[in-house]
């Protein structure tokens, strides 16, 4: 389907944000698996929740738009879980967290990117301020979590 509208754009981004939102529940279980540190480990684990209410959101906004919620896959979603199969491994600790947090760091600013896309079409849109709130409160959310990752990267580069 080619997109034509804003409106097709906004529900394209929706359905890519959906799936990778759902492909992440799995992709954190298998990064805090693979994780050699308690920190890392935990990182990811504790994420859990703010995903299942990330796609509850998601959800939501589908139903406000009086649509059936839909994943469609997005080829950087499938990059991300193709470059955690090809990094994540059973190597040295300190290499398995740095990819470990190098998976979790891209798959962020993924989502970040979409969801600012999204912000940026639902104003263009006049989407009502019920959508923009769930959205932005999804943004802060991976914001956070990049956030946390970057400052054990950082701590760990300084260290």
């Amino acid at each position: 389907m080619t997109e034509t509208t804003p409106a097709d754009v906004f529900e394209r981004e929706l359905r890519k944000l959906y799936h990778a939102e759902l492909e992440i529940l799995d992709l954190h279980s298998d990064l805090a698996a693979a994780a050699a540190s308690e920190e890392v480990a935990a990182l990811f684990t504790g994420h859990k929740e703010d995903t299942v209410e990330q796609i509850h959101r998601i959800e939501r906004i589908f139903e406000q738009l009086d649509e059936p919620p839909r994943a469609d896959g997005s080829p950087v979603m499938e990059g991300i879980l193709a470059e955690k199969d090809a990094l994540v491994t059973d190597g040295p600790s300190e290499l398995r967290d740095l990819d470990v947090l190098s998976t979790g760091m891209l798959n962020e600013r993924f989502e970040i990117t979409v969801l600012d896309r999204l912000l940026l079409l639902a104003t263009d849109l006049e989407l009502s301020d019920e959508t923009v709130m769930e959205l932005e409160a999804n943004r802060r959310e991976a914001r956070a979590a990049l956030s946390e990752m970057e400052a054990i990267v950082e701590r760990r580069r300084v260290n």
